[in-house]
């Protein structure tokens, strides 16, 4: 029985300055739209995405992209785990807050399953294989075009795991645990987040996304 899992690294996005970097590269119109520049340091991707002031998180699934009950119950064990604070093998991290559904997050986990497990193989990078995307572009992507406070980092995180038989959220937890970067990702101190579990030839694919920045 084959079992992998890989993490993205918590990959922060940053307001890029300008003039100086006294001024962060946000173009708000009132009662406008909001043009977000984003700093990928983790890949060195730079892009800019467009969304309104008035953006608000989906606490629902989108149309095509049903949460199913093996979801819901692997996101309520997370937020059991995150409410515990945990061990991990860098340190012990305190509780954080819960993650709460957000349906554009879900749905580019979703996509990135499907993906992997059409693939048929237990090992693919966090780089789509179709396009190239990396995991900040593909929740921006799917929807998530939050307007970040001027002057904070906020965080993309992308969590992987995946193998046959690997259907036990606390059999996941446990492995992403053993991990000091799946650990760390575990207890990110941010608010949203989706897990999506998508079955293939090679076994079963978890791709946990969370996004925000803390007291958001």
């Amino acid at each position: 029985m084959t079992r992998a899992w890989w993490v993205m690294g918590l990959v922060s996005a940053v307001l890029v300055g300008c003039g100086g970097g006294e001024t962060p590269d946000v173009e708000r119109v009132e009662d406008g739209p909001v043009t977000v520049m984003v700093e990928d340091g983790f890949y060195g991707v730079n892009f800019s995405y467009t969304t309104s002031a008035s953006f608000t998180p989906l606490r629902a699934p989108l149309p095509g992209f049903a949460q199913s009950q093996a979801e819901r119950e692997m996101l309520a064990a997370i937020n059991a785990e995150r409410a515990r604070g945990g061990v991990c093998p860098t340190g012990v991290f305190p509780a954080a807050a819960q993650l709460k559904f957000e349906g554009h997050l879900h749905k580019a986990a979703t996509q990135y399953g499907q993906e992997l497990a059409a693939s048929g193989r237990l090992e693919l990078p966090h780089r789509s294989r179709v396009d190239n995307r990396v995991p900040s572009q593909r929740m921006v992507d799917a929807g998530y075009r939050p307007v970040p406070p001027n002057g904070i980092e906020w965080v993309f995180g992308e969590s992987l795991a995946a193998g046959e038989g690997f259907t036990d959220p606390a059999e996941v937890i446990a492995a992403w645990k053993a991990s000091p970067s799946h650990c760390r990702a575990l207890f990110e101190n941010i608010g949203n987040g989706a897990v999506a579990r998508v079955d293939g030839a090679a076994g079963t694919y978890w791709v946990l996304n969370v996004a925000g920045w803390e007291n958001e």
